[in-house]
């Protein structure tokens, strides 16, 4: 018997689906290790292994014909900033690029917090200012070369920075996304010198203009690469001494799978792709059941995610804020809060008010009612003193509550202190965290000009299902689905996902466009992906090849990504004249 396996490594629980060639589905799952996120993926496929009759995970490994696997590794080194020690190479002159950040102060924000705008600085950055240095050199936007890079001074600034240690080098010089050779140029000198440095060339993290964001995007690639590196090659070899016979597929925010190489170049891509196969997983789970509007919901141990898909395409983002930083890199459309299953309830010492997240409990300690040690009590603890948890059956069964702990925890910091019982208080705690999951998905719908009621709701996660029904409620949603693996529906996405990869580049064209132009620069990026993709094993007739392009009114800011009629055949007049009309048609629904 084959399998398919999928693993998604989230806050708190770590959760595995597998699929047999029959189509039975087993389902497993452990809490997230930390310390090595590994450790979390093994047990979690132990799990699933034993509930299908396998002796242990060994056995389920060696009879996969897929592995897909999806991590938190990126997001969580940028917030925690515990990343590589990171340097930037820039053209003489556009060093302060990354710390200007085009004057963005407010991006990213809250609207109450950008109100106090003259009370706000910029963002640490993650590449501290003596670790930036400049070369000269100088390339126009049609890639001629106006000064040439000086070998000895490039050679000199590849020392200087080896010599402070780095680990990583991001290399982003004006232009080169017209003609890279003075990138490469530096690359080959950082490895010849110093092989050990991850290196990342703006030309291929973020082959598109705009300075500051092509640069940002470059330094969070060399920020979280080396740790990407190090946990999926780890990985790799884990599963390799366990008998897996192919190539472990790594999750992309944008939606689809890699392989391990092609994801530890461009870690960038990994940031947030937990929440993507959620989103995957809703999308195939919809098309199945004839539900085109859907609102994706995920609420798990730590966070409250959001996701809408309309007329069963997936709302997706080109230049997402990261941590307040502008990137180059598509992504699946995923807003969320820290509204989760161990979001810590606590009272405002200024306000006397009740108030819940956005701070919580982790995996460890966990909630009160875990027994590992949490004192604060938390939203599953309220969930499970209202009656909402069975105490006797958590994780299959696996994990018994400790519903007197979790009793003890809200009396004596939250009901006693607001003169209520322990029941009024676990209500009060279920009503705030409802409040701010149903006030995210207003702000998904609602303030994009979409009515929620027009949406059905998918509630998955492994709290999602017991507080689907109340949020849902409050935004006026008339059906409420809850996939069969709503707890493991991150996996499930994972199982359903396609290995996608995705080319672009920047060439600025004005409508009646030029046909020949317009058709060399996708033949140039189709040739790479034909060669990628026979690389990675994949034939002619495996492949669907889809192009677009991004679209906007003269002299206005924000584009439309407007998909072209899928196949390569040369685009013609025609094809232009229909993609005009049909960016015509977005622009008006957006």
């Amino acid at each position: 018997m084959r399998y398919v396996v999928g693993v998604d490594i989230g806050g708190t629980f770590t959760d595995c689906v597998v699929v047999d060639e029959n189509g039975r589905v087993s389902l497993g799952k452990s809490l997230s290790t930390p310390d090595d996120f590994a450790v979390g993926a093994i047990d979690a496929a132990r799990d699933a292994a034993r509930n299908i009759g396998l002796n242990d995970e060994a056995e389920l490994i060696r009879s996969a014909r897929f592995f897909f696997h999806a991590c938190t590794i990126g997001e969580n080194t940028l917030i925690t900033r515990a990343g590589a020690k990171t340097a930037l190479v820039a053209t003489k002159g556009f060093a302060d690029a990354i710390l200007m950040m085009r004057g963005l102060v407010t991006q990213g924000l809250a609207p109450a917090e950008a109100a106090h705008i003259s009370a706000l600085s910029k963002p640490e950055p993650f590449v501290p200012r003596p670790l930036i240095e400049e070369v000269a050199e100088r390339v126009d936007y049609k890639g001629s070369i106006l000064f040439p890079l000086d070998a000895t001074e490039a050679k000199e600034v590849v020392e200087r920075l080896i010599a402070k240690k780095v680990e990583s080098v991001g290399i982003c010089l004006l232009w080169s996304v017209a003609n890279d050779c003075h990138e490469k140029a530096l690359a080959d000198i950082f490895r010849q010198k110093c092989p050990s440095v991850f290196v990342t060339l703006s030309s291929e993290a973020a082959p598109f203009i705009g300075e500051y964001e092509r640069t940002a995007t470059t330094v969070f690639n060399s920020y979280i690469g080396p740790k990407i590196s190090a946990y999926l090659q780890n990985l790799r070899t884990v599963l390799k001494e366990k008998g897996l016979g192919g190539e472990p597929l790594i999750m992309q925010a944008y939606g689809g799978v890699l392989g391990i190489e092609a994801t530890c170049k461009n870690a960038v891509g990994t940031i947030e792709s937990g929440p993507a196969a959620g989103v995957v997983g809703s999308q195939f789970l919809g098309s199945l059941i004839a539900k085109k509007n859907v609102l994706a919901t995920d609420m798990g141990g730590t966070t409250f995610k959001v996701s809408v898909i309309r007329d069963g395409v997936i709302e997706r983002e080109y230049k997402p804020v990261i941590l307040r930083h502008s990137i180059l890199s598509s992504k699946i459309w995923v807003e969320s809060i820290g509204a989760g299953g161990g979001s810590i309830a606590w009272i405002d010492p200024e306000t006397g008010l009740l108030k819940v997240g956005p701070q919580g409990a982790g995996a460890k300690p966990g909630p009160v009612c875990y027994g590992l040690g949490g004192a604060d009590p938390t939203v599953s603890d309220a969930d499970l003193v209202l009656g909402y948890l069975n105490e006797n059956y958590f994780l299959g069964g696996r994990m018994r509550l400790n519903k007197e702990a979790a009793l003890e925890a809200i009396r004596e910091k939250i009901a006693r202190p607001l003169g209520m019982d322990e029941v009024e208080a676990a209500g009060g705690i279920y009503r705030i965290a409802n409040s701010h999951m149903s006030d995210l998905i207003r702000k998904a719908t609602v303030e994009k000009g979409h009515d929620p009621r027009s949406f059905v709701l998918f509630a998955f996660g492994g709290a999602g299902p017991v507080h689907a029904s109340r949020y849902a409620a409050e935004l006026g949603v008339g059906e409420v689905i809850i996939p069969v693996t709503a707890s493991v529906h991150g996996a499930t996405g994972l199982i359903s996902s396609d290995v996608v990869y995705e080319y672009g580049k920047s060439d600025h064209l004005l409508v009646p466009a030029d046909l020949s132009r317009l058709n060399a620069n996708f033949s140039t990026l189709l040739g790479k992906a034909v060669t990628d993709l026979r690389s990675a094993g994949f034939g002619d007739g495996d492949v669907r090849i889809t192009r677009s392009l991004d679209m906007r009114y003269r002299y206005q800011v924000h584009e439309l990504t407007v998909p072209f009629p899928t196949g390569t055949s040369e685009i013609t007049e025609d094809d232009v004249e229909e993609v005009t009309s049909r960016f015509d048609e977005l622009y008006e629904k957006a």
